[in-house]
């Protein structure tokens, strides 16, 4: 039950594994603070959460520059038929592919096959 003037968040189970020296370096930090390892867990992924959210922001800042610099459509098509929706992303693929081998020319490097 939750305590009176304290107000509850919506919370998610999640498992996951992790390197047992990592396990060890945080259970060993946690047992020094006097908490358990889910309490030092969510400690860090609160505290880095707003480095996340910026490390997000400058790459879509990024892809978005990229498309601009590469002629690409920032959006999707706007059609509502799969015709038109297929049509725009053979239109992206072409481009992304024509990319690709100016990349791989500058690169030196042999184009990968066609996805066709």
């Amino acid at each position: 039950m939750a305590k009176p003037g304290r107000k509850v968040q919506d919370t998610k189970q999640v498992s996951f594994r992790m390197p047992t020296a990592v396990y060890e370096d945080y259970a060993a930090a946690a047992e020094s603070r006097g908490v358990d390892l889910s309490a030092l867990l969510n400690w860090v992924v609160v505290e880095f959460r707003p480095a996340l959210l910026l490390r997000e922001a400058h790459h879509a800042s990024a892809m978005l520059q990229a498309l601009a610099a590469l002629g690409l459509p920032r959006h999707t098509p706007t059609g509502s038929s799969i015709e038109e929706w297929t049509k725009g992303l053979n239109s992206l693929i072409a481009k992304l592919q024509d990319v690709a081998s100016k990349l791989s020319a500058h690169t030196g490097e042999k184009p990968a096959k066609s996805a066709a």
